[in-house]
Order: structure tokens, then C-alpha cells, then sequence
């Protein structure tokens, strides 16, 4: 069994970067957790495929992304896993940092790539490449509707435009808007829900009793996918990574599309 890496191409600057695959906002989200057992400031930035329940939409600390303490994260996650729950969308652990849907997209470009990368650990695709995915994989990912909010009218291959601070994240405020974004896409936000094994060498040596977190060694790690980690799922996150992982048929599967924006990388 081969296995492959799923990841963006090599740009040639973070201006092209930007250009291309913009910047992906899940405006919702649990804030980071300020512990008093392991003396940590932390927050994950998983991404979840279910909704923010409504009455928690203007909470503070919902919006506001700064770290609270873990008493006041703990009474937060509570309130979460009740409307959750109420939803029909039950959860055993909420972790810092964990952002719900719904997303919004914003492209300096004109988006017409099969792959897009406009966030860590985020993958947002167009129908094409999502019906493959959903049909192939469907019990290992979560396929969330993304809200096209900005985009340029320039086209993607065009050489990227400088800001005039110099900032590429600042590119957005300067270019030429698109007033119907209606005839792009649509496109989607995969979520990976499944994980290989431990590499190498990235076995936690412990988790913190207050808040969770997990300790590891990451120089330690070996960043490889080995037969004896797979557990038997075709796309999956390499674990303690953000790696997008898919075996050798989902990669077949999906060359045959001849994606764009997109490289396999033996892993």
C-alpha cells in the first residue's frame, strides 16, 4: 500500500499564495484555553462539520478568540455540548480552538481551481473534485457548503498583485471586486474526520489532567506514513499533523480528474 500527501504547490511568493487560494473565516469558534495545571496558552483550530448553535453565536468568547481560563472553558464547552446535543449533534469532547460552520471564502482572484488552500489544515474543493471525494470515501470526511463572500475578477494565472502595504493578507482590500460571485463555484470545505496511527516517535508521553493537552516530543517525530499505522481509512490526517493523507486508489481516483492546484507527494 502507497500513500500519498495531498498538499499545495511550491509558490513562487506568498503574494501568488494569497492570490490563488485567499483566506477561509469560520467565525465561530471555541477560544483558546489558558490552563492552570500545565501553565499552557493553547487552542487546536480544529474544524468541526456541524453548525454553532445560534444562541452562542454573539457569545463573547465565541467571537472574540482570546483564551480564557479553563474553569470558564469548561463551563463554555458544557453550554455547547447541550445545544449540540438539541441539535441532533452529540459530542464527547470539545477541544480549545475548535471552529464550527458556517465558513466564508474571500479570493483576490477569480477561483476556478480544483483545489483550494486558503487556510491551515483547511481544504475546500469545487463539485467536481467533492462528488469523487463523497462517493469514494463518504464515512471518512464531512463536506460543508462555503459561502463565497469576496472575489477578485482577475484570473488566478495572472501574476499576483503587490499591496500597497506589502502584507499579502492586505491584497483583498486593493483588488478589483466581482459584484455576482453566482456563477463561480461552488465550493466546499472537506473535513478530514479520521487519523492514521502515531508516527514514529510521536506517541504523546503524557496528556495534561486540566485541560488535556497532549505532550510531545516533535523532534522526535518521524513524519512518514508506515503500512502499521493505516487503520483502513483512505483519507485521513497523518497524526499530530496537519498532512492530508489518501491511499494509492483515492489518488488514482482523483488524478483522473486532472486536479488543479494540487500535488501528490509520497509519504
Amino acid at each position: 500500500m502507497k500513500f500519498w500527501r495531498i498538499r499545495s504547490p511550491d509558490y513562487g511568493s506568498d503574494y501568488e499564495d494569497s492570490f490563488i487560494n485567499g483566506s477561509l473565516e469560520h467565525p465561530y469558534a471555541l477560544p483558546g484555553v489558558k490552563c492552570d495545571v500545565c501553565d499552557a496558552t493553547w487552542g487546536g483550530g480544529r474544524i468541526l462539520s456541524v453548525d454553532c448553535p445560534d444562541d452562542l453565536r454573539s457569545h463573547k468568547n465565541v467571537t472574540s478568540g482570546w483564551p480564557v481560563s479553563r474553569g470558564e472553558h469548561e463551563a463554555l464547552q458544557r453550554r455547547f455540548m447541550t445545544a449540540l446535543a438539541l441539535q441532533g449533534e452529540p459530542f464527547k469532547v470539545l477541544r480549545p480552538g475548535d471552529e464550527f460552520q458556517p465558513c466564508y471564502l474571500n479570493v483576490p482572484s477569480r477561483p476556478r481551481a480544483g483545489f483550494l488552500w486558503p487556510s491551515l489544515g483547511g481544504l475546500v474543493v469545487s463539485e467536481r473534485i467533492r462528488n469523487c471525494l463523497v462517493g469514494f470515501c463518504s464515512g471518512e470526511i464531512a463536506v460543508c457548503p462555503v459561502t463565497l463572500r469576496k472575489t477578485g475578477k482577475r484570473e488566478a494565472t495572472l501574476p499576483p498583485p503587490i499591496p500597497s502595504t506589502g502584507e499579502p493578507e492586505d491584497m483583498m482590500d486593493e483588488v478589483p471586486i466581482r459584484n455576482i460571485t453566482s456563477d463561480i463555484g461552488p465550493y466546499f470545505e472537506v473535513v478530514i474526520l479520521k487519523e492514521s496511527g502515531y508516527p514514529r516517535g510521536g506517541t504523546p508521553t503524557g496528556f495534561c489532567s486540566g485541560c488535556g493537552r497532549p505532550e510531545l516530543d516533535r523532534s522526535a517525530r518521524e513524519l512518514r506514513m508506515k503500512p502499521e499505522m493505516w487503520r483502513g481509512d483512505r483519507m485521513f490526517f497523518l497524526a499530530t499533523t496537519l498532512y492530508v493523507v489518501v491511499t494509492d486508489d483515492l489518488k488514482e481516483r482523483l488524478s483522473k480528474l486532472c486536479p488543479t492546484n494540487v500535488v501528490f507527494e509520497r509519504i
